[in-house]
């Protein structure tokens, strides 16, 4: 059985967090624990790992005490006041811990895409490649790949010289030829290092986490 916790990545627009597991857990100290066997970037949360998180991030454990809100879907986004009164009391509760919380619906998003490559073959086209990363169903060892779910499958793919985007394209599968033409068209010849990103479009065009690599041709 593993332990499950979040980790928090700070300093942006809003707090990332990074699920992890970890085989085991031991009370080694009053207050310290330490952790084996871990597993990072659980869920879909390989874009908030950091080596190593600054020392002192607040740990959150995920256990049975965990419990979901429901909210309406025009909710997402929207300043939103809460509130965390003591078990079986009222939320206007004196006791109640309260915040303001904008909830970005990361559960919804398509998570990255994984195993990003790239090679240049013998007419100068650059073929790249990426495995699609599953929500939901993902963990049959099956033969055929998961569901999709709502919406067909496509993907944003951004080819960027340094940290400018060259061209953005659509594609309707994990795969796409980068032809000499348009690299000469985008970077005056033929670049001997590529950069790029891709990201799933998700359920009603919404673009979901992205996976980046630099790569020698």
């Amino acid at each position: 059985m593993r332990e499950t916790w979040l980790a928090p990545l700070r300093g942006e627009k809003r707090e990332k967090w990074e699920i992890v597991q970890a085989r085991s857990c031991v009370l080694v100290a009053p207050n310290e624990y330490e952790l084996s066997g871990m597993l990072r970037g659980r869920l879909g949360s390989a874009h908030a790992m950091r080596t190593p998180h600054p020392a002192g991030a607040r740990i959150v454990a995920l256990d049975q005490r965990l419990a979901r809100m429901e909210i309406g879907a025009h909710e997402w986004n929207e300043e939103l006041a809460v509130a965390a009164p003591p078990a079986g009391k009222l939320a206007a509760d004196p006791r109640a811990a309260t915040a303001s919380v904008t909830l970005p619906n990361a559960a919804a998003r398509a998570w990255a895409p994984a195993h990003l490559r790239a090679r240049r073959t013998g007419g100068g086209d650059v073929e790249i490649a990426w495995v699609r990363c599953a929500r939901v169903g993902g963990d049959s060892w099956g033969a055929a790949e998961p569901p999709l779910g709502a919406g067909a499958e496509s993907y944003r793919l951004e080819l960027l010289d340094g940290d400018e985007v060259v061209r953005t394209v659509t594609v309707g599968a994990p795969a796409y030829v980068y032809s000499a033409a348009d690299q000469t068209a985008d970077f005056g010849g033929l670049p001997s290092s590529l950069r790029f990103r891709v990201a799933q479009i998700g359920d009603g065009g919404a673009i979901g986490l992205n996976s980046e690599l630099t790569i020698t041709l």
